[in-house]
């Protein structure tokens, strides 16, 4: 009798004769769980645009043989459409948020571009008045290039010799 035996009774059998160590019973495994990420990917394999009530009635007798239950997948779609819809809000917030950025960062640029646009003007018109300067006086003063105006508080007196600076050795 002991010979058609389960096969866990079977082996505790023999190792309780042999004296060695009682196995553990085998862990049963659940069945993988059938979501709605599978069910589509099933739909994907199917000709949907044929007839999509024989798709359906073909899916739905593919998962029953499966001992997989339809409110099970759809409860799992619910789900997955909650999480989707929270991403796709929190990416809209995101976005609205780098918006804002941008436009901070826009009127920025605006700022600075005024203010090198300004100080460019500025600098070209002394760079323009030092030259005109420059060129103009010695050529102005009857005595050379020597000699430079005294301006005062009174006005500009006669020109001066410029100083010269001799090296000393």
């Amino acid at each position: 009798m002991a010979m058609f035996a389960k096969k866990e009774n079977w082996e505790q059998k023999v190792a309780s004769e042999v004296g060695g160590p009682v196995p553990p019973p085998p862990v049963k495994t659940a069945s993988p769980k059938y979501g709605i990420a599978e069910t589509i990917q099933l739909m994907r394999s199917l000709p949907a645009d044929q007839n999509s009530e024989l798709v359906v009635r073909v899916v739905r007798a593919t998962l029953g043989s499966l001992d997989v239950k339809l409110p099970e997948i759809i409860e799992d779609a619910t789900r997955k459409q909650k999480a989707v819809r929270e991403r796709i809000a929190d990416f809209h917030a995101k976005n609205a948020e780098l918006e804002k950025q941008l436009e901070a960062h826009r009127k920025e640029i605006g700022t600075l571009e005024a203010d090198l646009k300004e100080t460019t003007e500025v600098k070209d018109r002394l760079m323009a008045a030092e030259a005109s300067s420059v060129v103009s006086l010695p050529s102005a003063l009857p005595g050379g290039a020597n000699k430079v105006p005294m301006t005062t508080l009174i006005g500009t007196s006669a020109p001066h010799d410029e100083p010269t600076l001799i090296p000393k050795a």
